[in-house]
């Protein structure tokens, strides 16, 4: 990490504060060795109790990227019963969907999969990227968690498998985004922005009354299965290409052609932000990367010239971009949240609540025993 966050800050030992906070969330979260995969099957036997009169016992996130994928396998070997949910958002590439029905077919999980009309969801990126706001993922990531609590309610279930993992995902600069549970400011760029022509009916949102209801009220919990135990990404790409016939990327989030354009190119080209940065230093964190491999992979460049030639092209006229349009976009200074209104200080209160009361929770629980 370095300088292109601009909150970093460095110990008299040139050490930066995202080494130390990752260092804190990876002891926090992370539950490893012989004690992780007894408190996994502990989970798991209460997730299948809870669930033994319905047709499944929790949701599960599936997009085609390795982390996903493996919590099928995780969870299959658990003896879990998950429904797979994908969000077709336009921008699947081919490998991605042999993937996923590679996974589904092999694992025997069954699929829901929700289409967002095309027009609406790239009125939606549209609208972020003419705001100058640097997280534009956060109109695909929004919708896969709000549509993922929608599907475990509707089927009155407790549990989502997350193929979130602290020890690859400890480090990412607050500068570089924001919370995408936030769906207030994602719509205020739409209204600012947008064609006020074209709705959002289906382009799963949730206000932050449904957040703090799912998890206050109907007590939604995700479930990071990559946190227990002792996960290697690159063990569980062997497993997977093994088991399931899994192919690869080459590199991180590969299965969107959009997510390679948008974290190899715009946030480089336009902010500054590398977010190899970030993946390769949470690695460095976990002790499964040291840094003088991690600066030799920022060496290599992130595309070639014909790859990021041909992507920028389809990516921007798929949007409905003019190339003065994109320069234009290009050249805009960047925006930061403040600038629109939010519900981020709300939910940031909102997860500091939960993490106070699982705490206490867990002082109760070993307090009785």
């Amino acid at each position: 990490m370095d300088t292109t966050d601009p909150a970093i800050t460095f110990d008299a030992d040139g050490v930066s504060n995202h080494f130390w906070h990752a260092q804190e969330l990876i002891g926090r979260l992370v539950k490893p060795g012989a004690s992780g995969e007894v408190e996994l099957q502990q989970l798991a036997e209460q997730i299948r109790e809870e669930g033994k009169d319905k047709p499944y016992d929790c949701v599960m996130g599936v997009s085609g990227g390795v982390d996903s994928s493996y919590v099928g396998v995780m969870a299959r070997d658990l003896g879990l019963r998950p429904l797979a949910v994908h969000l077709d958002n336009g921008w699947n590439t081919d490998t991605a969907v042999s993937n996923i029905h590679s996974l589904l077919e092999k694992l025997d999980i069954d699929l829901y999969t929700h289409v967002v009309n095309w027009d609406q969801f790239r009125d939606l990126q549209r609208s972020v990227f003419l705001s100058s706001l640097p997280n534009i993922e956060a109109v695909t990531d929004h919708a896969i968690k709000a549509l993922l609590y929608q599907t475990a309610d509707r089927f009155g279930l407790r549990y989502v498998l997350s193929g979130s993992n602290a020890n690859t995902e400890a480090i990412l600069p607050e500068a570089w985004g924001y919370n995408a549970d936030d769906s207030r400011i994602l719509l205020a760029a739409k209204k600012r922005f947008g064609d006020p022509s074209i709705g959002i009916d289906t382009y799963p949102h949730m206000t932050f009354f449904d957040y703090f209801t799912y998890i206050y009220v109907k007590k939604i919990r995700f479930i990071p299965l990559l946190n227990y135990g002792d996960f290697n990404k690159a063990r569980a790409l062997d497993i997977m290409k093994q088991r399931i016939g899994y192919v690869p990327y080459a590199r991180k989030h590969g299965e969107s052609r959009f997510t390679r354009f948008f974290q190899e190119y715009y946030l480089p080209e336009k902010y500054g932000f590398d977010k190899r940065k970030a993946h390769l230093s949470s690695l460095i964190a976990s002790g499964q990367m040291n840094r003088e491999e991690a600066l030799a992979e920022l060496e290599k460049p992130l595309y070639d010239p014909i790859s990021k030639m041909i992507d920028v092209e389809y990516c921007t006229r798929k949007l409905g971009f003019s190339e003065s349009d994109w320069a234009e976009i290009m050249a805009t200074p960047i925006a930061y949240p403040e600038d629109f209104p939010n519900n981020q200080r709300l939910i940031g209160s909102a997860v500091k609540v939960k993490g106070v009361l699982r705490k206490a929770a867990a002082l109760t629980t070993r307090g009785k025993s």
